[in-house]
């Protein structure tokens, strides 16, 4: 993790002291557009990341009902033969 523009606290004093690297009173603009086109790949590839996650999710509670309505069925068929054969 990158701590030069981290702010620094002394342990007695309240002030707020910032490193000499955070004194540039703006960035460039290559420095900006490098920061925009890296927050937009990390949103995209937490995007897809979500998506695969959310399709998984659907795919297992689409594997459980099924098998529970197939375990209803099975166990409404045999009452029913039960009570038909006596």
């Amino acid at each position: 993790m990158n701590t030069s523009l981290a702010p620094v606290r002394s342990l007695d004093s309240d002030t707020l002291h910032l490193p000499a690297a955070a004194d540039r009173a703006r960035l460039s603009f290559t420095d900006r557009l490098e920061l925009r086109v890296g927050l937009w790949l990390l949103l995209r590839s937490a995007r897809r990341y979500d998506v695969a996650g959310d399709h998984r999710d659907h795919a297992r509670r689409e594997r459980n009902s099924r098998a529970r309505a197939a375990r209803d069925h099975a166990a409404l068929r045999a009452h029913s033969l039960g009570t038909v054969r006596t």
